[in-house]
C-alpha cells in the first residue's frame, strides 16, 4: 500500500501516467479486536457491486508484475480497525486517475474520502489470517 507519497521510493512511480491502474474491489478488510485474536471485518460501498481502488502497477526486472494501491485518511466508518483505508474513486474520476498529473495523484490521496454513511460495515468471527470471503459475497455479474 502506498500511504507517503512524498517517500522518494514512490518519485518515478507517480510522475509518470503509464505506472497508475484501477484496482478493482468489491470490499476490503481490517484487522478487528484484541491482538491474538484478531477478526476479519469487511468494508463495501452501498449500491456500488465494483468499485476502483487508485493504483499503480510496474513490470520489475527481478519479481515480474507488482502493484501497490494508495491509501488515505480514513472516514469515520473505518475506525478503530484502521485510520486509513483505500483511495476509492467514483466511475467520472477515473481518467483524471489515469492521466492527471501529479498534482493531481497527489491531490487524491489529501482529499475527502468516500462518505462514511455509503459504507456497509460487515463484522465477522472470522480470523483475520483465515482468509474467508466477506460475508454473503456473490460473484460480480460481467458487463
Amino acid at each position: 500500500m502506498v500511504a507517503d507519497l512524498t517517500n522518494p521510493m514512490w518519485e518515478e512511480t507517480i510522475k509518470d501516467p503509464k505506472y497508475r491502474c484501477l484496482i478493482p474491489i468489491t470490499h476490503f478488510a481490517n484487522p478487528d479486536g484484541d491482538s491474538g485474536a484478531k477478526t476479519r471485518t469487511w468494508f463495501s460501498v452501498k449500491d456500488q457491486p465494483i468499485i476502483a481502488w487508485a493504483g499503480f502497477c510496474r513490470n520489475m526486472r527481478e519479481g515480474g508484475p507488482v502493484y501497490a494501491g494508495m491509501t488515505m485518511e480514513a472516514n469515520s466508518a473505518i475506525p478503530p480497525t484502521n485510520d486509513r483505508m483505500p483511495v476509492l474513486l467514483e466511475d467520472h474520476e477515473w481518467d483524471e486517475w489515469l492521466t492527471g498529473s501529479v498534482r493531481d495523484v497527489i491531490r487524491f490521496q489529501y482529499w475527502a474520502p468516500i462518505a462514511a454513511d455509503r459504507m456497509v460495515v460487515q463484522r465477522t468471527d472470522d480470523q483475520w489470517r483465515s482468509g474467508a470471503r466477506p460475508p454473503a459475497f456473490e460473484q460480480p455479474a460481467l458487463l
